[in-house]
């Protein structure tokens, strides 16, 4: 494979740095970008060194006895509307025995599409037993990454709960808003598909839309029937996925 894990790669469409973190399969990997983790396709990135080499070089210019103070290079400005908080899933296709493409795995994230900066304490649940729990910061606007799930995993009832809170106590705001997520398998599995079809990288439910004012702490539970939004990441194109034609496989 052209690229290895810790390669230093630029994204084409947007100039951004980053690293390899893992390849997904064939065709497409993970990369890190600013501490943020995401799939794309190989063609979509490349080494740094070539594209310094394809630059063209600029005219020599007479020398001047001003000292000019080089300008620092501007990260793109990823255009991220204010509607939320939302749970996504990116569904991992893996090749079986036959070199047919199957569902492996979901990487789920949680994308705070607001300009709060959030704490979050996460814990999941499989058959009614705990099985990981975790805490995090979320800073406004960002993506983290919280676990990976295979799709087998679906069928033993599971139940994410969430407890967000604000990283600075506002009077005016919620202490706390407590979310639970219950995934419905074959919601999930259908989404998954439709998702693939439509040549898009993951699908999202949305858990709250504004951070809840002071008096207003409550527990809210979702399932599927969330309303449904396709993720779009403004710095990097995730079209082309892999056509469909699945099965369900566990992970190993």
């Amino acid at each position: 494979m052209k690229f290895q894990e810790g390669d230093k790669i630029i994204v084409i469409a947007t100039g951004e740095h980053g690293a390899v973190v893992e390849w997904i399969n064939k065709k497409m990997l993970t990369i890190d970008v600013g501490g943020v983790q995401f799939p794309v396709y190989a063609d979509q990135i490349d080494f740094p060194y070539f594209d310094a080499f394809t630059k063209k070089k600029s005219a020599p210019t007479k020398r001047s006895t001003s000292i000019e103070i080089p300008n620092r290079e501007k990260k793109p400005v990823r255009n991220i509307p204010r509607d939320g908080v939302h749970l996504s899933f990116f569904p991992i296709l893996d090749k079986d025995v036959f070199d047919e493409d199957v569902f492996s795995h979901f990487r789920v994230y949680i994308l705070n599409h607001t300009d709060d900066r959030l704490m979050l304490h996460f814990r999941v649940f499989f058959k009614e037993q705990k099985e990981l729990e975790t805490k995090h910061a979320i800073a406004a606007l960002e993506d983290l990454y919280l676990f990976d799930m295979s799709f087998d995993r679906l069928n033993d009832h599971p139940v994410f709960n969430f407890d967000f809170s604000l990283e600075q106590a506002n009077s005016q705001k919620a202490s706390h808003h407590a979310v639970s997520y219950k995934p419905r398998p074959k919601q999930i599995l259908t989404l998954s598909e439709k998702t693939v079809k439509e040549h898009n990288a993951s699908f999202s439910f949305v858990l709250f839309q504004a951070y809840p004012e002071k008096g207003m702490e409550v527990s809210a539970e979702r399932t599927s029937d969330l309303k449904m939004d396709t993720m779009v990441d403004g710095s990097i194109d995730l079209s082309q996925l892999l056509k469909a034609g699945f099965k369900v496989q566990r992970k190993r």
